[in-house]
């Protein structure tokens, strides 16, 4: 399958690869993966969504609403996905958990025998709305609507912790240009796959959460000083199947109150065509919640 060929030629596959092990007798189906970027998460769970409708009518995802219960933890984990409303031909949802085992942090679950729910603790809950975007159709409108990036404007820039796998362009006129003064909480830029690897379906809740929080782009004098941005919930709605390798996205936090913030945008192909939007709610807390005594702390524009 499409699916199989790809885990075996990309790094982005290999790390986000997940396999059947089968389906509970209360009717929960299992899939087992590992989480080694925590960027990632997202994209494992897709992709057992995925092989979940892989034989259905309902082969593409339409949203998706993710909630980050817990801290995950760089290691194996299970992702149980409970089907909520079945169709033969509209729209389908499913509740897909990811689970960490809480004890042994390096078990990996082998057969659905050996699956004891009380000894997991669920990490992230994602409800997806599955569909097939060949059999939509109807009205088409837009009103002042999310607007591509200009990627002309763009400079080359080093994408912090995955510089090894990703390679883009940012535009750095919204970047603070003067010490205490105050840059645009907006991030706009250009992201794909150093190894040729094409966008999909499974690639789009990756990009949507890839950047840098838009508050850190307000700098020091407004942010006090390095900070954490937790995501405590993330929503994605695909709007049309992905044929590109490189995308444009644009993100904005207009709100940022009691340091609790939204971050919404779109993400693009190259020819201007809008593929997803996203909004985030984040946390801004200071970097030492989020780091030993003593630890490096990360330069400004670099989180």
């Amino acid at each position: 399958s499409e699916l199989e060929s790809k885990k075996l030629q990309y790094a982005f596959d290999k790390a986000t690869d997940t396999n059947y092990i089968g389906t509970t007798s209360y009717g929960v189906t299992l899939y087992t993966g590992a989480t080694d970027q925590v960027c990632a998460i997202l994209a494992t769970i897709t992709d057992s969504v995925l092989r979940h409708f892989s034989d259905k009518h309902q082969k593409d995802p339409v949203a998706m609403n993710g909630f980050f219960l817990h801290k995950s933890e760089i290691g194996p984990c299970v992702i149980a996905i409970e089907d909520l409303k079945t169709s033969k031909k509209g729209y389908c949802l499913v509740k897909a958990s990811m689970l960490q085992h809480i004890k042994d942090k390096s078990f990996i679950l082998t057969h659905v025998d050996q699956f004891d729910p009380e000894q997991y603790k669920e990490k992230v809950h994602v409800i997806f709305t599955m569909g097939n975007m060949d059999t939509e159709e109807g009205i088409t409108h837009f009103h002042d609507a999310y607007q591509a990036p200009d990627r002309n404007v763009m400079e080359e820039n080093e994408i912090f912790f995955m510089g090894d796998y990703i390679e883009g362009l940012m535009d750095r006129t919204i970047v603070p240009q003067e010490e205490g003064k105050a840059g645009t909480p907006v991030v706009r830029q250009s992201i794909k796959f150093k190894d040729g690897r094409g966008t999909d379906f499974k690639a789009i809740p990756y990009w949507c959460d890839l950047f840098i929080p838009p508050p850190v782009m307000l700098g020091s004098e407004i942010m006090g000083g390095p900070c954490w941005c937790p995501t405590m919930q993330l929503e994605v709605q695909f709007k049309r199947r992905p044929a590109t390798d490189e995308v444009l996205t644009s993100i904005t936090s207009p709100h940022i109150i009691n340091s609790r913030f939204d971050a919404s945008g779109g993400v693009w192909d190259l020819n201007g065509n809008l593929l997803a939007i996203t909004r985030h709610q984040c946390l801004i807390v200071p970097w030492t919640r989020n780091t030993k005594q003593n630890s490096i702390k990360p330069t400004q524009g670099k989180l």
